[in-house]
This record gives structure tokens, sequence and C-alpha cells, in this order.
């Protein structure tokens, strides 16, 4: 075996239920294995393991684990990471140095001659330009494969694979499990690929394993809750003729739309299409280069810094990338309570437990890390976090490609819930048509000034 993990317990250094709980699992060489779970099942701490890794807060209360006959735990398990266990994680912009370009960090890994090569069987664009390019100038699609890339560059024995194509579209997605599945069978690779998306398990691997609290259990059969309907009144948000790019580059032309109040507008569009983008220039994050941004008939400056105090508080932010948005080293009460302290509001700490509850999370998750919270949970804390400043509209970018069925469709909800509430408006930025017809009241397909071969997404 490639792999052997036995009885595996893995729970809090200070007592409390495990996250893992007695879990026996095999992976044969070359075997593909699918790892479905909610968010929060543990389904990552059990990936780690195979990397004699465990997050802080966490320790091995009992089992094994073995990767190629060594204990990853042990003083050999340096000497397997990267080598013989690869491994590409759910944020693909934490994989990647923003300060250093495409090419570079390709070729840093797999030599310069490869990085064609790598680029094709990504299906990315293989022409200089694109690899002179930084993350922070590649769409989240795009990064997650680049990332991917760079994980397979050093042929390890073992990948493991961390919701690799929930940054893309379904078209790209399916064409992705294709190449990677070639790729993994023409080098006998073996792969854990942890997913909440069925297709996926089922398409790329042999066998498939559903884990749930911590433990190996049948296919479930979660429930499907239906969205809360929301009557929108109203253009809170008009966006008319916009244009935005990357110096010489033009990411988006033209684009028009309005956001009600109490309602939700849906951006639809192929990775690398430039949703973010817009996204981006409506909350000032991003420079537009022509075009308005109107918020209740006031104009918005292009930058954030620009506008008044008011105006940024007014258009909140919540992305794709919830590990990056939040200080590692900050508690999710903390990373409330700065918020609500900058902007003066009474009593800061209750304020901060209100908008904890109000977003449901557990009361324990006051005083956790990001690093301790689910994928669910700190969306969830993104969104409690955006809230703090009492917005008007929140530009919410792919908030649930990162999350089980289950889960996103809660956060969908409770975006609902929170949307007829303030009667905020949403500009919700999504390639899953499930999404879009979960909460959208209007969709606007975001049109690109490039050809499919100049693009390549």
């Amino acid at each position: 075996m490639i792999a052997e993990i036995s009885g595996l317990v893995v729970g809090p250094v200070d007592g409390g239920e495990p996250v893992v709980d007695d879990v026996d699992l095999t992976i044969a060489p070359g075997e593909i294995v699918g790892l479905l779970g909610v968010s929060g099942s543990g389904k990552t701490t059990l990936a780690l393991s195979l990397l004699g890794h465990l997050r802080p807060g966490l320790r091995l209360r009992a089992g094994q684990v073995r990767v190629t006959g060594v204990d990853p735990f042990g003083p050999q398990g340096r000497a397997l990471r990267g080598r013989v266990v690869s491994l590409l994680g759910q944020d693909p912009a934490a994989a990647l140095n923003p300060a250093r370009r495409i090419g570079t960090q390709l070729a840093e890994v797999a030599g310069p001659d490869r990085v064609t090569e790598l680029l094709a069987t990504m299906d990315l664009p293989t022409d200089s330009a694109f690899a002179r390019r930084r993350p922070h100038q590649i769409s989240g699609g795009q990064a997650q494969r680049v990332a991917l890339a760079v994980a397979l560059a050093g042929t390890p024995r073992l990948l493991i694979l961390d919701e690799p194509t929930s940054g893309l579209d379904e078209p790209l997605a399916r064409d992705l499990r294709r190449r990677l599945t070639a790729y993994l069978r023409d080098r006998g690779c073996a792969a854990l690929v942890i997913t909440h998306h069925p297709t996926l398990a089922e398409t790329i691997a042999d066998r498939v394993v559903h884990l749930d609290a911590g433990r190996l259990v049948p296919p479930p059969a979660p429930p499907d809750p239906p969205p809360i309907a929301v009557t929108p009144t109203g253009a809170l948000l008009q966006v008319h003729g916009l244009r935005a790019g990357y110096g010489r580059l033009t990411v988006v032309d033209g684009v028009s739309f309005d956001v009600p109040a109490g309602g939700c507008t849906a951006i639809t569009g192929p990775s690398g299409a430039g949703k973010s983008t817009v996204a981006r220039c409506v909350a000032g994050l991003s420079a537009r280069t022509g075009g308005q941004v109107r918020l209740a008939g006031v104009d918005l400056a292009p930058a954030a810094r620009h506008r008044t105090t008011a105006q940024r508080r007014a258009v909140q932010f919540v992305g794709q990338d919830s590990v990056g948005a939040l200080n590692p080293r900050e508690t999710a009460l903390k990373a409330l309570l700065r918020p609500l302290t900058t902007l003066g509001v009474p009593d800061p700490k209750d304020r901060a437990h209100a908008l904890l509850d109000r977003v449901r999370l557990p009361a324990a998750a006051a005083h956790r890390l990001p690093v301790a919270l689910s994928g669910g949970e700190r969306q969830r804390l993104n969104l409690a976090r955006a809230l703090a400043a009492d917005p008007r509209v929140l530009v919410c970018d792919e908030v649930t490609s990162a999350l089980d069925r289950r889960t996103g469709h809660a956060v969908l909800d409770l975006l609902a819930e929170v949307c007829a509430e303030r009667h905020l408006g949403v500009l919700m930025i999504s390639h899953d048509p499930e999404v879009v017809a979960r909460c959208a009241h209007h969709v606007v397909e975001v049109p690109t000034p490039y050809t499919p071969e100049e693009h390549r997404t």
C-alpha cells in the first residue's frame, strides 16, 4: 500500500469530541480515492495526517499512519513531503507566491523546459504573456489550475487534492477532471481527492468513501432546504458601461446592471471572463478604467480610498478566499472587534457576539483561530465581519464554491435572510447555475473581449 491509516483518532489538545474518530483507510499504488463529506466533517484533518501535520490545537490521540511504510509524524516524515506526498490545499492563492510570476514559480519546481507542458496540461495559456503574470492578475479558476500544476510538477507518488475544481465553472471542471485523471493514470500516481462534489468523486475516483463527524459512514442523503423568498424593490446600485483591466490588458468592457434593494443580481460567465474583476471594481478594491458605479444615485469613486467613509461602509466585499481574508492570528471574536471598534460601535463585544450568533456560529467558535474553523464557518465569519459595517450592498464573490452542497445552501439561505431583514442589495458572482437559480432575481452574463484561443479558460 502507498498509504495506510489505522484506528486514527485526532482531537483537541484540551479534550472534547474528536475531529477524526477511529478511521481506517488504505490507498493502493496508482489508486484514486474520493473523500466526500460536508464542511467540518474532518476531511482535511484526515488528509493532512498523511503529511504528518495537524492543525494548531489538535493532537494525535490514537492510531497510526504510514506512507510507503514510513511514519509521517516520525523523524523521517519530512523527507516524504513534496517528493513522495504532495498537497494542493483548498486555497489556491495560499499555494502561490503573490510576488512571483506564474512561469517562474513553475520553473522553480519543474524546470524551465516543462513550464509550457504543465500549462497546457491544465488548459492554461502557454504564451509568454500569461507566464509573466502574477497570481493577482489571473482569475480564481486559473489560480486553481496553476497551483495544481505546481503540485503535479514534482511527480509525487501520492497526491492529495483538496477541492481541486472548486473555482471552476462546470465545463472547465469537467475538462480538468478528464485531464487530471489521464495525468494520474499515465504516471501511476495515487491520489486522495477531497471534495463536496459527488460528480467529481464519481468521475475521477476508483473508490469513494464518506466522512461524517470524523467517522467513515455509508453514503448520506443530505436534505435540500428551500431558498428564502425575498421581494426586491428599486435600483440601489447601478453599474453602467464598466471597463477594467490590468495595465494595457482589458478584462471586462461595457458591463451594465442594477442591484435592487432587498434583492440579488448574479454575475455569471466562464472562469477568467472577468467576474471577480467586476466585483472588485464595484467594491473599489480594483480601479475601473471606464463606466459608472452609482449607489442610491450618487457616483462612487473608482478606488475605495477615494470614497467617503459612509460609502466604504455601504459596499462590503465577501470573497472566495475565506482563509486569506482573515488574520491567521486573530480569533473569530477579535476579527469582529477590530472593525466594530474602528467604526466606534457602542458595546462592540456584545455586538460581536450578536453577529456571531446571527450567522449561526457556535459560541465556542468565538475563541478559535481561522485554522480551527471549517470552510463554512470561516465564510460565515467573513459574512459577519462584512455585516459589522452595517452595509447597504454585499458583493459576494464565489462564496460557496469551496463548500459542500448542504453548507453552501445554508450560507445562501442565511444571505437571503439577512438581505430581507436589512433590505440589502446583493451582487453574487458565481459560475454555478444552481447557486444562481437559488438566489438571483436578475442574471447578467459577463462578456469577454477575448477569443476562446486567446483567453484559454
